[in-house]
């Protein structure tokens, strides 16, 4: 912060400058040690001369905006740098005692005008330059090196905000919160309370037994993924802090309900909605966090459920990430539904197995296509490592459960199936069209649940709660929803309706349809109807021109018979072979001069509306 004697900043806060500033404090940090002796006074306390040059760039960009702008109109035609004031000096004095440095030298104001070729912006800009070309010949240890540096200036920036209780030195209060971590005793405490003195199935004990740092558990819809993750964790990385990842903030809330309410346990769910849920859930709260500071909670918190962008967001500079790096650094990590990340944030994933190596991480889907399955296998052989993979339960995952029908009229089908009483869930691919078919339901005389992703959101909780509910009463049941019944809704459907759609999406629908069957208690093939939609809709990209061409093709060969589980997956395998994964640059990694925060997933265009 040493760039924050300036004139405009001095100003600023004192309230007598209205005008933005020219410059952010921490690029005239950079400067001041970059064009002044301090850089020969800093560099006596490094062991290489290429430290500095990290040790700058993290400095510069320990706010994430770096480097900046060009300068903004109206901010002033001449910046001064007030270095010889009083107060710098002692500062410097102070840093020169900790580091156990000679005395700082004495320097004197600099004023340096804002246009021309000796402004801080040129300076800036021949230093990027140079930068460049020592970062091209940084190996890969180097650049990681780099962005631990980063992760820990900005959490230590933000810690030293932050207001242990009084009396407390922060430096004790930083190890107490970080040492706060679940036993194998708390872990094994949630899986007995899930089992109920039932045995354990074979493959939850095998993700107990993996000796490899990143295992990936591949079983179908209801085999008992999250238990197994959970004894895992008691068996492979006790004493470690837990994570919980989700695709979205849906299934996040559902993982932290499921398993994560016992006030016993120092247990977090985060997400930008968790307010809500929280409130929702009755779990006590004082309300939304809205301060950067409350990502320190994180620091403090044993098993925490979240969304996937939280660590993945790491990978790009964004924020949450950043600030939770020390927690993450001594952590286990569980990534669920993997096969529902974009290509952008399962590159993002490949980046952080890659580059984070001491944390033993475990995956989880129903399915994987294999162009992905490759790609993990290949990212980490590359750094000597190998994947381990555990297959659900195979009297489960190879057991009939679907069927699929043609009719001409989809009405007609749930007509018949309602006066048999079963229960209907129909999947639509886009909000209008669930809402079309939600009025046309009524006019037939149902009275259908409706649930899609536009609601708002606390609504939307509770109608998610509802329709799980209403599947487990006696009597019909007509649910009609969008994408958000693809994932964390358990319920058990006796006929599925549904647009094509794409592979991944129509095995997470076919999940809902016959859960509860099993070898033990087998139920018949239920039956499910693929209805073509009139538009490609969300699916079609410049990436993806024709989305249904490979479901169509998947639907063929698995055919009209009965099928299970394991018939969608190596179905799908068999279709995937050949596709190669996309690189993705890590704005963490690759930075190097340069610290700005870059897109995690990719876009999805929509519009706000306040109501």
């Amino acid at each position: 912060d040493l760039g924050k004697a300036n004139d405009q900043f001095q100003n600023m806060v004192r309230q007598e400058r209205k005008q933005k500033q020219a410059i952010r404090h921490e690029a005239l940090s950079f400067l001041i040690i970059q064009e002044t002796p301090l850089k020969e006074w800093l560099s006596t306390a490094l062991k290489e001369a290429e430290d500095l040059s990290f040790l700058l760039w993290a400095i510069a960009g320990h706010h994430r905006k770096f480097p900046p702008d060009e300068p903004t109109a109206g901010t002033g035609i001449r910046l001064s740098l007030l270095i010889e004031h009083a107060d710098f000096q002692h500062t410097l004095s102070v840093g020169a005692k900790w580091l156990r440095l000679n005395d700082p030298p004495t320097l004197t104001n600099l004023t340096w005008q804002l246009l021309g070729s000796t402004s801080p912006h040129q300076l800036l800009r021949r230093a990027r330059r140079k930068a460049a070309a020592f970062w091209a010949s940084c190996n890969d240890d180097k650049r990681r090196f780099l962005a631990a540096m980063k992760a820990c200036l900005i959490a230590a920036d933000v810690a030293g905000s932050a207001l242990p209780k009084e009396g407390e030195r922060i430096s004790g209060w930083i190890r107490k919160v970080l040492g706060q971590k679940p036993t194998s005793g708390q872990l094994q405490k949630i899986v007995d309370e899930r089992l109920q003195a039932m045995p354990l199935r074979p493959f939850q004990e095998a993700l107990g037994k993996t000796t490899t740092r990143v295992v990936l558990a591949q079983a179908g819809c209801g085999s008992g993924k999250t238990l197994g993750a959970y004894i895992w964790a008691a068996q492979r990385a006790p004493g470690k802090r837990l994570f919980f990842f989700y695709p979205t903030t849906g299934t996040a809330t559902e993982g932290f309900r499921d398993y994560l309410i016992d006030p016993t346990l120092n247990t977090q769910l985060v997400h930008s909605r968790a307010a809500v849920d929280l409130e929702l859930l009755g779990v006590d709260d004082e309300g939304e966090q809205v301060n950067p500071l409350a990502a320190l909670e994180a620091w403090s918190t044993s098993i925490t459920s979240c969304t996937v962008d939280t660590v993945l967001g790491l990978t790009q500079n964004q924020r949450r990430g950043l600030y939770a790096w020390p927690a993450f650094v001594d952590a286990a990590f569980v990534f669920d539904e993997i096969h529902a990340y974009d290509e952008r944030l399962f590159s993002s994933l490949l980046r952080f197995l890659l580059n984070c190596r001491g944390v033993p991480c475990l995956l989880m889907t129903a399915s994987l296509p294999q162009s992905q399955l490759d790609a993990l296998k290949e990212a980490l052989s590359s750094i000597g490592e190998s994947l381990e993979t555990i297959s659900g339960p195979t009297d489960l995952e190879t057991l009939p459960r679907y069927q699929r029908v043609l009719s001409d009229d989809p009405w007609s089908v749930v007509e018949q199936s309602f006066r048999d009483n079963e229960k209907i869930l129909w999947v639509a691919n886009t909000v209008g069209c669930a809402l079309s078919l939600a009025d046309e339901a009524s006019e037939r005389g149902f009275q259908p649940l409706v649930y899609h992703s536009r609601f708002r959101y606390e609504d939307r909780v509770r109608q998610h709660g509802r329709i799980i509910s209403t599947f487990r009463q006696r009597g019909p049941v007509l649910a009609i929803a969008t994408q958000v019944a693809e994932m964390s809704l358990d319920l058990s459907a006796d006929l599925l309706m549904t647009d094509l759609a794409p592979v991944p999406s129509l095995i997470q629908r076919l999940g809902r349809l016959n859960r509860r069957s099993t070898s033990e208690n087998p139920k018949p093939p239920k039956p499910f109807l693929i209805i073509e939609p009139d538009t490609d809709a969300p699916y079609k990209s410049q990436e993806e021109p024709n989305p249904f061409t490979v479901p169509r093709l998947w639907l063929e060969r698995l055919g009209m018979r009965a099928i299970s589980q394991s018939d969608l997956a190596q179905t799908w395998s068999a279709l995937d072979e050949g596709r190669q994964q996309k690189r993705l640059e890590s704005a963490w990694i690759n930075g190097g001069f340069e610290t700005m925060p870059r897109q995690l997933r990719e876009s999805t265009p929509g519009l706000p509306v306040l109501l």
